[in-house]
């Protein structure tokens, strides 16, 4: 068996070295992955749950071509993150109930959470600027169920 080599990026020619390129904004059929990462924020040290979500397909026409030029879908993901603060933890709720977990009456959010992981949801991707304004990234926005979308 091999030993990897962690330092081979650091050899990679500088001019080969490019940023990476957003994926174009719109909606996308997605896959959970795994169970969400829980950690607190920096800047306002807001506890929050992150979700990796895998794009298994566009969901307009118009986008296709975009992500045809970064080749594809392969290896991409999208990282939707909920903040667990009374003013923002309904924007969980939701995400749960359009992966198509029910909720039961009286129960709290912390198993439904985790009840997500394979479901398929449909994530909205926006373009925001850096704060630079130098780069344009990809940001999750929101989410709708599978069932019915586009109908």
């Amino acid at each position: 068996m091999s030993t990897p080599n962690f330092g081979s990026v650091l050899d990679v020619p500088a001019s080969e070295i490019k940023a990476p390129v957003a994926l174009p904004a719109g909606p996308y059929l997605c896959v959970v992955q795994g169970l969400p990462k829980q950690d607190v924020s920096s800047k306002k040290k807001t506890e929050y749950l992150e979700y990796t979500l895998t794009p298994l397909q566009v969901m307009e026409e118009e986008m296709e071509a975009g992500v045809a030029e970064l080749g594809g879908l392969t290896d991409k993901t999208i990282r939707a993150t909920f903040y667990l603060s009374e003013k923002s933890v309904y924007r969980l709720k939701e995400f749960i109930e359009h992966c198509g977990v029910e909720i039961a009456e009286g129960e709290g959010l912390r198993g439904p959470s985790e009840a997500v992981v394979g479901c398929q949801v449909i994530a909205f991707l926006k373009h925001e600027s850096s704060e630079d304004g130098k780069k344009i990234y990809a940001k999750f926005s929101g989410s709708a169920p599978v069932d019915g979308f586009g109908e």
